[in-house]
């Protein structure tokens, strides 16, 4: 698709990259947090309170550092129902009203965070003193960023192809798993279509 040769889609494209590799990373930082707890807890009788409240803000990094590469390349969950019973021209407006919506969302919300952070950003957490500017910080860069995307998509009216086509118009996802799913439920249909005709 042209649109993806442009340097803003790319330079979103390598932000949201990095951004998705920290929310692995937190991922897996949670994963052994929560873990390493409930062995000390079950075969140790030790708590870790520090390890508890690291988990929650690698949990809240974690949901907020994908939120802009979702977004960006159309892997959101979407109900489209409506969406595909309009027409081309129905559908430009609906995607024009999404993106407004997001938009105003993420204004709102960057308001409203600032509004929470004068008062409580020079606050710290309980166990490890983390102010909570550094606790809100991935959700200030995610929101920062999905608004950035929201403006773009709103701007120049581009739109992803959706996830069963690919780059060219075709079947291939560019996701190896959804290609070989797809590959796997055509040769079933394919051979339930044989078993049912001797002839072929």
């Amino acid at each position: 698709m042209p649109y993806r040769n442009s340097p803003i889609y790319r330079g979103l494209d390598r932000i949201c990259r990095v951004l998705t590799t920290f929310s692995m990373v937190m991922l897996a930082l949670m994963t052994v947090l929560v873990v390493g707890q409930v062995i000390l807890r079950n075969m140790y009788d030790l708590g870790l309170p520090w390890a508890d409240e690291l988990s929650r803000i690698a949990n809240v990094a974690l949901v907020f550092f994908a939120v802009p590469a979702l977004m960006l390349h159309n892997r959101h969950i979407a109900i489209d129902l409506l969406y595909s019973a309009l027409h081309a021209r129905g559908q430009a407006i609906l995607r024009f009203a999404n993106y407004a919506l997001i938009t105003g969302f993420a204004g709102i919300f960057l308001f409203s965070l600032y509004k929470f952070l004068s008062r409580a950003g020079k606050f710290t957490t309980p166990s490890l003193s983390m102010p909570n500017y550094a606790v809100y910080a991935p959700v200030v860069m995610a929101i920062v960023l999905l608004l950035i995307v929201a403006l773009y998509r709103l701007i120049t009216r581009t739109e992803t192809a959706p996830d069963y086509e690919g780059e060219d118009g075709n079947a291939e996802s560019g996701n190896p798993i959804a290609d070989a799913i797809a590959k796997e439920m055509s040769a079933g249909i394919l051979a339930e279509d044989t078993s049912k005709d001797p002839k072929k």
